[in-house]
Parts: C-alpha cells; sequence; structure tokens
C-alpha cells in the first residue's frame, strides 16, 4: 500500500511539474517569435526591388508588383503618370518600381507567379484594372464588380 501511494504521489508530481513548465515555456516565448519579416515598401519605389522585398510583397503582403522598366533617361512622362495615378488609387494592393534598366519593359507581377505585360497596351486606368484583377491575390472593390 505504501508502494503504490509514493507511486502515485511521484507521478502527480511529474504531471504538475510537467504542466507548470509547460506554463512558463509558452509565457517567456509569447511575443518573441514572428514568422514575419519586418520589410516596409512603400507603394512607389524609384528603384528595383531586391529579393527580400519582393518576396514580402507578393507572399506576405499579397500585393501586386508594377515594375516599370526604362533605359537611361528615357522615362516617359505619360506612362509614369498613368502608373502613379494606378498605383496611389490601390496603394493597399499594388507596389510601383520604377527603375532605369537595359530596356524599356512595363509588367505586373502577381503573388502566384503570374506576369502580365502590359508594355504594348494603352495605359489607360480601365486597361490596367483589366490586366492587374485576374493576378491579384488582395483585390480592390473595382475587381469584384
Amino acid at each position: 500500500m505504501a508502494r503504490e501511494r509514493l507511486a502515485a504521489i511521484i507521478i502527480g508530481v511529474i504531471m504538475i511539474m510537467s504542466a507548470a513548465g509547460f506554463a512558463l515555456n509558452s509565457a517567456i516565448n509569447q511575443g518573441r517569435v514572428s514568422t514575419t519579416p519586418e520589410i516596409t515598401v512603400p507603394a512607389i519605389v524609384t528603384r528595383q526591388l531586391t529579393t527580400n522585398e519582393m518576396v514580402y510583397v507578393l507572399n506576405y503582403q499579397g500585393k501586386v508588383i508594377i515594375e516599370y522598366s526604362y533605359l537611361n533617361n528615357t522615362q516617359n512622362s505619360d506612362v509614369i503618370a498613368s502608373e502613379e495615378g494606378f498605383a496611389q488609387k490601390r496603394s493597399d494592393f499594388i507596389v510601383l518600381s520604377e527603375f532605369p534598366g537595359n530596356e524599356t519593359s512595363i509588367k505586373m507581377i502577381g503573388s502566384a507567379g503570374k506576369i502580365v505585360d502590359v508594355g504594348n497596351m494603352t495605359l489607360t486606368d480601365q486597361n490596367l484594372l483589366n490586366a492587374f484583377c485576374p493576378i491579384a491575390i488582395a483585390q480592390p472593390p473595382e475587381c469584384l464588380m
């Protein structure tokens, strides 16, 4: 009888210490573990995005990236105005990256890896929206109508 009582007390102590250890471990690690990196990317960027920024914008924020690369000193002010206006209206859903490159190209990159070349179309708000909506995960109300 004494052996059974001693075994029950030992098992009870182990259970209590296990619960206390689990609670202490949870309290110590609470709020410290973050799976989302802390990267800030504005809606309009005048440089090429880094790989980490692209991953953050596409995967963590679910936004679409519009990349406008142009040959040095050959920026088209009409293109910039229409893209910046489009991006500013939908800054919660789009990041615009304008930078000098080896060629002139305008493309939209969606979270699922879809890339749409919009360089050959007339850059009206409606045309940009028609290209944007099918590749966007997070969508503005205009896409849902």
